[in-house]
């Protein structure tokens, strides 16, 4: 072994050893800036262990409280020894030498004030007498493998010194060889485990200066002492956005694993030893994930994942365009800003320049107004989210409120070739602010980025032919009416379908007409799952469930009643026993492991993820959203879970849901969609954490203020008013309320012939009552020039007086409660009756309960869509459905982060493409 590749590393107190945890730097190996007050305590003659804490981990304070503790422990050496270290300390360290320090972009605070910032500086003083010790190592030799030197600056006692960073395989000490990807215990109490994502040499310009050797390291959370079934032997979880660079002498009081990291850009398959790691388990508890290494970031994905967070917290400008977030803002582009108000939609405007105002970055825009906020609540007409119209109004914003750029077309029509969601037209200028009818058509078209505008027809277009030529199969279970598969018809080939209630399936067979070769299954899913696993299984078989391998995309919404919190089961102190529909999820969890399908959607109601009462099944967690993440992410899948509510993607319904999105091993994890429609009752996900009990809730699009979107909420009477009006028959004693003009009245009690089959309203077919009024009720509408099914199911005399008389009072309560035009739908119910379990079932402005044209315009479900059976059947449909704009805005995540990508790299086949998927990702 040549002796360039053994070197001695001094213990010494000449210089300050930080261990950094920066939440804002690309690289924890470059410096970290301080304020010259910081510098001073520096320089005094202590080994000091500095930790700047990041906040993207909830659970930073017991990290913080380690890493507080973690010290060298230092031993004796001969007193030449340490005068010889005290020497070179005193040289390495000459003033005269050093560049000026470069200060923080950031102003220097007090203490108190650091405090409340983003970054918490903690230290602590090593006591006792400070003595020295020399380390003898040697390098493994470097490979191809190894990325050359670059060109860095580190920190040295508050001057930024030239260095060049030579990365390194490994190292020996003492007989053990440490190399990347090893994991190890550093001294603590409880241990601290880290994994060694890469070994380097920081090599001075100062000659003066002595080579510095780190290792950066990503912490790992510690293993479980007490394992159970839901935990895998020795499986160990990356902390996210956890890591720092440490001193390689910390590593030689550590001791090394018998670790493997499996998975990830690797591929490996777990080997034999005593501990692994395959995933991130994000704090919230929301996701397990697979870590991506990328080479800029030196294979460390929570540097890549602080990078990710904060790549908005730095704009720039380079002479008049605008860097934000990794895209170009210019003059003349159009923008969406944050109004940093709940509930509040982005308001919408053209740069006309740049600023700084108190040392922050604005930009300064001519606001554009919908149509919609400026004609008022009178006008009748057709009424277009898209629509908008300039005004003379300038306004400056900080241009860290800049959430989207926007495109801006001078006809509907051009909208074509744009994404819809972020695409808008415009004619028209409001010539005076204070009188709506002040308006005027425009001279010529707004001026634009023409370069921004052509750039983004590409990605559309490649869209459009994607989704052309990629319809991969899907398939679902506990179908309902078809919630999953409505959303997905010109996205997905549905080739299963399965449910266990027979008017259900009755509804599927009648969506066969738009995917025809989807085979509906009657029965038990368990019944079902059995007989496909049985000896007599054969795939060419309709009554069995699809082949192992054989589809993309598999989707399932197990019942949901057991799960409800209105269910008083879930009570721990009720004493009732768990709703044994319950486990259901483990069967649809059985098929899952069976199929194999790519991606994986679970759904349920909101208390899916809430504590339950523990028995055999679901001991195994708290709780069953966090029991399934973990059996997937032991049966290769890795998955997020997050709580969606309908009304913020474009449903007029606060329908709150959980979902679990599964996703292979191997391919990308994509985010849940930030909302696009504003919410002002915007819900967090929460979970408990794993030792303290302490919520830690966090918001979908978490970047924009929780509650706001680029495009208003559908409220009811958008979703509606293009109905016929009718109402009920008020029993007798109570009046009616004159109406100008007159609308038809129905009886409303259940017809004795008909029984169940009664429909109160509209029988048959009957025309809509108006052009369409909105981008909505267009969408539902399709093409029809009438409505199927605008009836209710029948109404007791009991409902009928909460109807006629407590939904009249001047405050009515709970399920008495008469809904409101201009909010969103309540949460539907498998019965619509008022006096029951739900809310806001009646009417906003006819004394009548919801019908079930209405019903499916609260799920987003088209009007063609025929639902089976009786009023009553098709009430309990609707109640149990999945909303569709949520659900087609997951599904188009997946084309655009999973299919589209694969697409475009092989070279955009059209024939045999789920097939050739299939063969690039085994």
């Amino acid at each position: 072994m040549s002796s360039r590749y053994i070197i001695e590393i001094d213990d010494s107190d000449s210089e300050v050893e930080l261990i950094d945890i920066t939440s804002r730097s690309t690289s924890t190996s470059s410096s970290t800036l301080r304020s010259e007050d910081e510098n001073i305590k520096k320089r005094k003659r202590e080994s000091t262990i500095e930790v700047i804490s990041s906040d993207d981990d909830e659970e930073n304070e017991e990290i913080r409280t380690q890493l507080r503790e973690l010290s060298v422990q230092v031993e004796s050496v001969s007193s030449k020894g340490k005068q010889k270290a005290a020497s070179s300390s005193s040289s390495a360290t000459t003033p005269s030498k050093r560049h000026k320090p470069r200060r923080s972009n950031q102003p220097s605070t007090s203490p108190s004030e650091h405090d409340q910032g983003r970054h918490h500086f903690q230290s602590q003083t090593v006591t006792g007498s400070q003595e020295y010790l020399k380390f003898r190592l040697t390098w493994v030799e470097d490979n191809v493998d190894i990325p050359t030197g670059k060109r860095i600056t580190h920190n040295i006692d508050g001057f930024e010194e030239d260095c060049t960073k030579i990365h390194r395989k490994g190292f020996t000490h003492n007989d053990v060889q440490i190399s990347v990807d090893d994991a190890i215990i550093l001294p603590h109490h409880p241990p601290l485990y880290a994994l060694i994502r890469s070994i380097f040499t920081l090599k001075f310009d100062d000659a003066t200066i002595k080579d510095k050797h780190f290792a950066h390291v990503h912490y790992l959370k510690s293993p479980i002492s007490n394992v159970n079934s839901s935990s895998r032997a020795g499986e160990l979880f990356l902390r996210n956005a956890q890591c720092q660079d440490i001193p390689i002498k910390q590593i030689f009081k550590g001791k090394k694993l018998d670790f493997e990291l499996i998975g990830g850009i690797k591929g490996m398959r777990r080997g034999n030893s005593k501990y692994f790691c395959q995933f991130v388990d994000q704090p919230s508890l929301s996701t397990i994930r697979e870590p991506f290494f990328q080479d800029r970031f030196d294979g460390c994905d929570s540097c890549a994942s602080r990078h990710q967070k904060h790549k908005f917290d730095n704009p720039y400008l380079v002479k008049t365009t605008l860097h934000l977030g990794g895209d170009e803002y210019h003059i003349y582009d159009f923008v969406a800003i944050d109004p940093k108000v709940r509930g509040r939609i982005f308001t919408i405007g053209q740069i006309q320049g740049w600023s700084t105002i108190n040392g922050e970055l604005m930009v300064r825009m001519r606001r554009l107004k919908r149509f919609g906020e400026v004609i008022g609540a009178k006008y009748n007409g057709f009424v277009s989210n898209h629509c908008l119209v300039v005004t003379d109004e300038y306004e400056d914003h900080s241009v860290k409120l800049i959430m989207s750029k926007l495109y801006v077309l001078p006809k509907e029509g051009d909208m074509q070739a744009f994404e819809r969601h972020n695409s808008f037209f415009c004619f028209e200028r409001i010539t005076n602010p204070n009188n709506p009818n002040a308006i005027c058509a425009l001279q010529k078209p707004l001026r634009t980025c023409s370069p921004c505008l052509e750039s983004a027809k590409q990605p559309h277009q490649d869209l459009e032919d994607c989704l052309r030529a990629c319809r991969f199969t899907a398939a679902d279970y506990y179908s309902g009416a078809g919630g999953f598969i409505l959303p997905g018809l010109d996205i997905f080939d549905w080739v299963s379908a399965a449910d266990t209630d027979k008017v259900a399936c009755q509804t599927l067979h009648n969506l066969k007409r738009k995917a025809p070769r989807m085979t509906v299954h009657y029965g038990r899913i368990s019944d079902i799952y059995q007989y496909t696993t049985s000896r007599d299984f054969r795939t060419d078989t309709p009554e069995a469930f699809p082949s192992s391998g054989s589809v993309f995309l598999m989707t399932g919404g197990p019942p949901c009643q057991g799960h409800s919190r209105v269910n008083h089961a879930n009570n721990p102190s009720s004493g009732k026993i768990p709703d044994p529909r319950n486990d259901e999820l483990w069967v649809m969890l059985a098929e899952v492991f069976r199929l194999r399908p790519y991606v994986v959607i679970i759904e349920n109601v909101s208390a899916f993820k809430d504590d339950k009462v523990g028995n055999d099944s679901a001991s195994r967690e708290d709780n069953y959203g966090r029991a399934a993440m973990k059996e997937l992410s032991q049966n290769g899948y890795a998955c997020r879970l997050g709580i969606i509510d309908s009304r913020g993607y474009g449903t007029p319904q606060n329908r709150l849901r959980t979902f679990i999105l599964g996703v292979k091993v191997g391919l990308p994890l994509p985010d849940f969609p930030a909302p696009t429609h504003a919410s002002p009752k915007t819900t967090a996900t929460v979970f408990k954490s794993e030792k303290n009990g302490n919520l830690k809730p966090f918001y979908l699009g978490q970047r924009a203020t929780p509650g706001t979107g680029l495009h208003p909420a559908v409220t009811i009477k958008d979703a509606v008013s293009d109905f016929p009006a009718f109402e009920y028959l008020p029993p007798p004693g109570i009046p009616r309320i004159p109406r100008r003009p007159q609308i038809p009245v129905f009886e409303g009690g259940r017809d004795g012939q008909q029984g169940n089959h009664t429909r109160v309203g509209f029988a048959h077919r009957i025309p809509h009552a108006s052009t369409p009024l909105n981008d909505y009720q267009k969408e539902k509408r399709g093409d029809a020039t009438s409505v199927h099914d605008h009836y209710t199911s029948y109404v007791t005399d009991g409902a009928k007086k909460i109807i006629f008389a407590s939904a009249r009072e001047v405050k009515p309560q709970g399920c008495d409660r008469r809904a409101i035009g201009s909010e969103g739908f309540s949460t539907l119910l498998t019965n619509s009756s008022p006096g029951q379990k739900g809310t806001a079932v009646i009417h906003y402005s006819q004394d009548r309960k919801f019908t079930i044209a209405e019903r499916k315009r609260a799920m987003g479900w088209p009007d063609w869509h025929r639902l089976a059976g009786t009023p009553l059947d098709q009430d309990r449909q609707t109640g149990n459905g999945v909303c569709f704009e949520s659900v087609q805005a997951i599904y188009m995540a997946l084309v655009k982060e999973i299919i589209l990508p694969w697409w475009i790299e092989g070279g955009r086949p059209t024939e045999n493409v789920f097939e050739k998927f299939k063969m690039d990702h085994p």
